[in-house]
């Protein structure tokens, strides 16, 4: 006996796509704990959720810039942050002085890294008037 093929109703998710609410500028720099609070209200969730969010978000930048991390981090469409490895210099190198142009000895440094911010899209847009 053949088998009739029953058709079950498709399901159909509604899916609410996320408001672009105007952005309005904030008037003070928010601390940390107003940030939770900040992120908290705006989603409706509890205060001890946007602070665990907060701490991932934290824990998972500081990871990417670790030493033995990836050595970059990024905000979709708003920054990227990245690693930059200076070499050492030795003692008598000679290096532009700045206030007159003049060359001049510098002293030795050891080598460093120093960490590059860079604004992406969203941002540069954000800060333009």
């Amino acid at each position: 006996m053949a088998r009739a093929k029953t058709s079950k109703p498709a399901t159909t998710k509604t899916t609410k796509k996320p408001e672009t609410a105007s952005i309005r500028p904030i008037k003070e720099a928010l601390t940390k704990a107003a940030l939770i609070n900040h992120l908290a209200e705006q989603n409706d969730i509890p205060r001890k959720t946007a602070a665990a969010i907060y701490a991932t978000l934290e824990a998972l930048f500081l990871g990417s810039v670790h030493p033995r991390g990836v050595g970059e981090f990024s905000l979709p469409g708003l920054l990227k942050v990245s690693l930059r490895k200076v070499p050492a210099r030795k003692a008598g190198t000679l290096v532009r002085n700045p206030a007159n142009g003049e060359m001049m000895k510098a002293a030795a440094k050891p080598a460093s890294i120093r960490v590059k911010i860079r604004a992406l899209s969203k941002l540069k847009t954000a800060a333009s008037p």
